[in-house]
């Protein structure tokens, strides 16, 4: 099925503050996947099984502990919503030249729109690598790829810094409407009702859907 890319949003968004996040992390998560979408990549593929992989667990478990050199998380795995939105937080001290690093980490894919929204902006060039890939972003849109692990479920790290010059690797020309499976899209409108009130006899009277 193909949608819109502010439907893909929209339901991404919906979905994730479904599973449990607040609405900060899942307003920029929908944007996140909307990104990825954008680029031909399975955003909402990955957000569906990034939903069901943290089913059951608290954020402090998946949040990122960012007092080491590396990030980490308490329960043994980032969740790349919640640490994508704690990159944003520190984006002036990745243009400034920072380098971040995380440590194990699922669907590391997930994490790039945050690093773009790190660049945005600017002319800065972010690159985001895990071992088999390199994703470089510059001016916050145009994608680079090299390796052919970019579709990890999950890395032992990750790392986004600047980088000096051009950006280097095939790039993706992006797209105004994206492919969901059937499946997919069912399993993100499952997560996003749980946003929905539940009916009432008086919301009915009222016509309420």
């Amino acid at each position: 099925m193909s949608f819109a890319l502010n439907e893909i949003e929209a339901t991404a968004n919906k979905a994730a503050r479904g599973a449990g996040l607040d609405w900060g992390i899942a307003e920029e998560a929908g944007k996140a996947i909307r990104w990825l979408a954008a680029h031909g990549l399975p955003g909402p593929e990955f957000l569906v099984q990034t939903l069901k992989r943290n089913r059951g667990l608290a954020h402090a478990v998946l949040a990122p502990d960012a007092t080491g050199h590396s990030w980490t998380a308490p329960g043994g795995r980032l969740c790349p919503l919640i640490a994508g939105a704690a990159l944003t937080d520190c984006a002036h001290e990745v243009l400034s030249g920072r380098e971040v690093q995380l440590d194990r980490t699922s669907f590391p894919l997930l994490l790039v729109p945050y690093a773009a929204a790190c660049g945005k902006a600017t002319e800065a060039v972010i690159e985001v690598s895990w071992a088999g890939a390199a994703m470089t972003i510059a001016a916050g849109t145009e994608l680079y790829i090299k390796g052919d692990e970019w579709n990890r479920v999950e890395t032992e790290w990750v790392r986004c810094r600047r980088v000096a010059g051009g950006a280097s690797g095939t790039p993706e020309i992006e797209i105004a409407r994206c492919s969901v499976a059937g499946p997919v899209w069912d399993d993100l409108n499952e997560f996003a009702h749980r946003t929905y009130a539940p009916a009432t006899e008086e919301s009915r009277e009222r016509g309420a859907g």
